[in-house]
């Protein structure tokens, strides 16, 4: 069953739900995607004392990425449109840190976060946000989410977005450092902001 999630402003692979706006002649569509170095992914978190960030290193992205759909009455339907993020490849600004955050994804059993657009709404016109449906798969458990997504179509596509995650939804429990004193909060936000063209 979908959560729903208010408010959402992205997520890697929701942007590419746009491509889907180009044409739908074919009941089954195929395009390929590439994600410009500008674009960011980002998590982001707080503990009781301070905050923190880990941006992904998107050259290590798999390029170009190739998305399947199928356009419905209702909803446009991907078969294979997922983002595969590896863990290693995270920058929370410093070794401690980074070291923390691989033991909180649980890393070495599971190198990486799975993002994987399920469907998306199509656009009202004039409108800029769309509804999508997500899963995501983090220490190899995975959930549904229902959320909104902000976009922009000029010479390139450009989407942006935060979705907001609690750890314990994928059974993650939060580390305690200095004999518990500090303690990482259970909400985490994962923001995107994604510059593509099509290819």
């Amino acid at each position: 069953m979908l959560a729903s999630i208010p408010h959402i402003t992205k997520t890697a692979l929701l942007g590419l739900l746009v491509i889907s706006w180009f044409s739908f002649n074919d009941p089954e569509r195929e395009t390929k995607v590439r994600v410009a170095p500008e674009s960011e992914v980002v998590i982001s978190g707080t503990t009781n004392v301070n905050q923190f960030t880990c941006k992904y290193n998107l050259q290590e992205l798999e390029m170009p990425i190739r998305l399947i759909y199928d356009e419905k009455s209702e909803q446009i339907q991907f078969k294979n449109a997922e983002l595969k993020l590896v863990n290693d490849c995270f920058d929370c600004g410093g070794k401690a840190i980074n070291k923390d955050f691989q033991e909180l994804l649980k890393t070495e059993r599971h190198p990486q976060v799975e993002l994987k657009l399920l469907y998306v709404d199509p656009p009202s016109p004039n409108q800029s946000k769309v509804d999508v449906g997500v899963e995501i798969k983090i220490a190899g458990v995975s959930r549904k989410y229902q959320s909104v997504l902000y976009c922009e179509q000029t010479s390139n596509i450009c989407v942006n977005g935060t979705l907001e995650l609690k750890l314990s939804d994928f059974e993650l429990e939060p580390p305690k450092k200095m004999l518990g004193m500090i303690k990482v909060d259970d909400e985490i936000r994962v923001h995107l902001t994604l510059q593509m063209s099509e290819i």
